[in-house]
This record gives C-alpha cells, structure tokens and sequence, in this order.
C-alpha cells in the first residue's frame, strides 16, 4: 500500500507549524514521518517539533531554499526515501514559505517513489491579514493557491471583515475548485482529509529559482530588550518573516510574526537561533539598521 503524503504550504508566517502540530495531534493513532523544509539554514521548525516527540527517524529537515527548486529537489527525494523505510502510516511535508508547489505529483513519480508513496492533497494556508498584500508582488502565494486542494483562510480572529472578504475573493479568483476553511490558529474538520480527493489539478512551471530568492540571516544573540528588538523589527517594510529564540535576563523566548504583529512567548530553553527573512537583496539593509539601533554587532 503506498503512503499518502500531504503537503503543507503557505507564505512565511501564515501558520503551517501551526498546522503541523494540529494534525500531528489529530492522528494520535497514525505513525506519522515528517519532512520539514526551512527556507533559511538554522531549522528552526524542525527543532521546534523534534522537542515534542518525533522521534529521529520519522524527521527529516532540508533546509536552506524550497525543496522544490532544482537546487534542493534531490535532498527532498532523499528525505521521502528515508521516510519510506520507516514504514508510516502518513508523510506530512511542511514546505517553505517561498516554496512554489507546483509539480509535485510527478516529481514524486519521476524520482521512481510512485510505488511507495503518492500525494493525497496540498493544504495551503492563507493569511488573512498579510497574503494578500504580499501577493501583490510574489507570485509564488498565487502558485500556493492555485495548486492547492484546500485552503485555510487563517487567523480570522485577527483580520478585519474587509480583509476577510477581499481574501477569499482572491482565492476564488485563483482556485475555484478548492475547499475554503476559515480557521483561527488552522484549526478545522480533520476528518475531510480522509475523503477520497479530486483529480489531481493542472501543473505549472515552478517558480522555485536561485533568481527569486529572498534573503535570510540569523542572530544568535542581541544587546539590549527584546521587546525594543521587535519593535524594531516591526518598523522594517521589507520584513518577510522572523522566527527563533533569544535570551534576556536567564529568560527564554520564542519569537515569531503572526502578521498583525510579532508574538512573544516564554520557553524552558533557547532551542535555535532567530531567522530573519526578508526581501531580496533588503537582508544586508535590515541588519544594518538592527546594528545601527545597538541591538547588533556592527
């Protein structure tokens, strides 16, 4: 029998660990093998779900681009084989936030891993307060869209009507066929996943090339708060996502964008450094200005 593989996508931030970490908790009785893509090279996601439980062998990370640009496609091959000796019920694979998904089914086919396993549906999550903007001017979230089975119209409790309204008028203008799910932190039926899919859709070229890059860097530490870094932070136009740990005072801290602002949580450890990821050719300006303000080291 083969195993069916879902595939998570969405823009940086939109919530696909989210998502991640609910449908690993909604398949308690499913041995579940994960391949986690990290767009920039510290693999902040995967050490975020190796800390709860998976064990080595059902976790696979590749990490520094899309594992669907020529550039990274055979590591992914690679992961998928690795999960397939494991024998798993399930494959769930977490894209990068810049990862165009489209051609994915033959890929899998093409690699000789049509025996063995095969796509059962993409889940693009789309995030009602800042996709769209984005949209605008990386078409990579309209490939997202347009490849997806269903799509999780997230974090409704922060976005406005109007935004809502205008974000699923832009789905539907790109997919017409697929599911629209609401959800407030990717939560929804789970149950629906285990319904037989549509026939596969159409594929486009991907956009996934050394030439649409964005750019990246990490900080390992900071000088002064962390509530003055993210402030900081948040004033930055060219901000795509930030995600990772810093220390203030012995105290630990989780950071990452949710699009209407950069949350803040308490850890028990510092498990990764913090990935700033920006526009292309803007990384090096914004960590200018985080040095100029003192926070960095020139």
């Amino acid at each position: 029998m083969k195993t069916p593989i879902i595939v998570l996508t969405g823009f940086l931030g939109s919530g696909k660990t989210t998502l991640m970490q609910y449908l690993l908790h909604e398949f308690p009785d499913k041995k579940v093998a994960v391949l986690v893509n990290d767009f920039g090279e510290v693999p902040v996601d995967a050490a975020l779900l190796s800390g709860r439980g998976i064990p080595d062998d059902m976790l696979y990370e590749v990490n520094g681009g899309s594992i669907f640009c020529a550039c990274l496609k055979d590591n992914f091959v690679l992961g998928l084989k690795a999960l397939t000796e494991c024998s798993p019920d399930l494959i769930l694979v977490e894209a990068s936030g810049m990862a165009d998904p489209s051609g994915i089914g033959p890929m899998i086919r093409n690699a000789g891993l049509g025996d063995a396993c095969e796509l059962m549906c993409t889940l693009c999550v789309f995030d009602a307060i800042k996709s769209l903007k984005l949209a605008q001017n990386l078409a990579t979230i309209e490939r997202q869209v347009a490849n997806a089975h269903y799509i999780l119209l997230n974090k409704t409790d922060l976005a406005t009507s109007g935004e809502m309204e205008a974000a699923t008028a832009y789905i539907r203008k790109i997919n017409s066929r697929a599911v629209i799910f609401p959800t407030r932190k990717c939560r929804f039926n789970v149950d629906l996943l285990k319904k037989e899919m549509e026939s596969p859709f159409a594929m486009m070229p991907s956009l996934n090339t050394s030439d649409n890059r964005p750019d990246a860097f990490t900080v390992e530490s900071i000088n002064g708060s962390v509530d003055a870094f993210l402030e900081a932070l948040n004033r930055e136009e060219d901000l795509l996502r930030v995600k990772g740990c810093l220390t203030e005072n012995g105290r630990h801290y989780y950071i990452s964008d949710t699009g209407a602002e950069i949350e803040k949580r308490e850890e028990a450890e510092n498990f990764t450094p913090v990935v700033v990821i920006t526009m292309q050719d803007k990384g090096e300006a914004v960590r200018q200005h985080l040095a100029d303000a003192g926070f960095l080291a020139a």
